[in-house]
């Protein structure tokens, strides 16, 4: 028992170790330019994204990165002014490949992975609720690239720039199948958990 013990705190310091010199956490804000798939009629509409990152360095090149957004999609129409809001909160989860070297200050990156979203509110361009409308879950998956720039020791600039799209159709209706479609640029600022 006494060396399971030992083993078990061995494994678990060496873990914490890891994980204080990898992750690292922050703010991050952006834009959404969406739509719902490629209707004719679709028309684009800009919605703002904010939240939560988590970076975390599997090694010098490869990593996962997580966000936690609160973000407005939704679709306009060409033929009225008319248009629809959905606000999510979404996690979009990637895998992330950076390129250049670890001690560089400029680091380019590509990334891809799932999300997960769920739908907070939905309303129409002048307030009325259309939560009914819509489901609740939208699970899609995304891709993009973007850079980090070391501000200062082990704190970076996130610049990603991205398209997401939905797996599920997001409309209620047997008629209409409805695909969250979106471009997005979000710039986050990560700061490291733990020292050295």
């Amino acid at each position: 028992m006494k060396k399971i013990t030992i083993i078990a705190c061995l494994i678990f310091g060496s873990f914490s170790s890891i994980v204080s010199q990898t992750l690292s956490i922050g703010p991050v804000v952006g834009v959404n330019v969406s739509r719902f798939g490629t209707e004719a009629e679709a028309d684009d509409v800009v919605g703002l994204s904010l939240g939560a990152l988590a970076n975390y360095s599997i090694n010098e090149h490869v990593g996962l990165s997580a966000k936690l957004l609160y973000s407005q999609l939704g679709a306009g129409t060409t033929v009225t002014d008319a248009y629809t809001r959905l606000h999510y909160l979404q996690m979009p989860i990637s895998l992330v490949y950076y390129f250049n070297e670890g001690g560089d200050k400029f680091r380019p990156k590509i990334y891809a992975g799932p999300y997960f979203g769920t739908l907070l509110r939905a309303n129409n361009e002048i307030n009325n609720e259309m939560v009914n409308v819509f489901n609740k879950r939208d699970i899609g998956g995304q891709l993009g690239l973007g850079f980090n720039y070391l501000v200062k020791s082990r704190t970076w600039l996130n610049v990603d720039l991205g398209y997401g799209k939905s797996f599920t159709d997001i409309s209620v209706s047997d008629l209409n199948k409805l695909y969250n479609s979106s471009f997005s640029l979000n710039v986050g600022l990560s700061f490291p958990i733990g020292n050295d």
